[in-house]
């Protein structure tokens, strides 16, 4: 079985007399687009020469050597260890956790009126590798993470707030969860939720400053 330089199985030669070695090739989604194509302030001034489908939605057009091939883009029927696939085949297009068929899984409900639903949560395996996960097996998930956050959480007579005082990680009051920062880091009071327990806590950054002074030569006035 031949592969490419990056472990992709080789499918076969792509018998269209239009291609010629060379040509600009852009993939969207299962299409394959060649030659060049111009959009300017989101207006398409010049469109492709052409457009090509595989038979297979991961497969996609790969010029190898001068002549042009269909190749394997299903990073899990390559076994090559890519964590993150441009389309995955449909067989392996399944739920990280329940391994039910995209086609077949639970997808994410309206969450208001202005919401139309649809689509799953993108998600990590065990090995780094992306995918997803339904939305069954993700309420699942969050229940078990918020039952396990709840249980962390210490009575008020043994809550000691000098616990959660000028840390160096910012954690819940609550339940101890680490709390992301990235876009606090002026915040004085500011309102929070915890992603783990839900309880509301207040957020502050506690900012210090330090100096620092060396001599320079010719610093001396004698």
């Amino acid at each position: 079985m031949e592969r490419t330089s990056k472990g992709e199985i080789i499918i076969g030669p792509i018998l269209d007399l239009r291609l010629k070695p060379g040509m600009e090739r852009v993939r969207n989604g299962r299409v394959q687009q060649f030659g060049p194509r111009i959009v300017r302030a989101g207006k398409e001034i010049q469109p492709c020469d052409f457009s090509l489908q595989p038979a297979e939605k991961h497969h996609y057009a790969l010029e190898i050597e001068g002549k042009w091939m269909w190749v394997n883009g299903c990073g899990h029927c390559n076994q090559n260890g890519e964590k993150m696939s441009y389309v995955v085949c449909d067989e392996h297009d399944r739920c990280q956790s329940c391994r039910v068929k995209r086609e077949d899984a639970t997808t994410i409900p309206p969450r208001n009126e202005w919401d139309s639903g649809g689509g799953v949560w993108g998600s990590k395996d065990e090995n780094g590798v992306w995918g997803f996960t339904c939305h069954a097996c993700h309420a699942a998930q969050e229940a078990e993470k918020r039952a396990e956050a709840l249980a962390r959480i210490v009575p008020d007579e043994d809550y000691d707030e000098w616990d959660f005082y000028s840390e160096d990680t910012a954690k819940c009051p609550w339940c101890s969860a680490k709390i992301c920062t990235e876009e606090s880091y002026d915040a004085d009071g500011e309102s929070h939720e915890c992603v783990e327990c839900g309880r509301s806590f207040s957020l502050t950054a506690e900012h210090s400053v330090s100096w620092t002074t060396k001599r320079v030569e010719g610093g001396s006035h004698d």
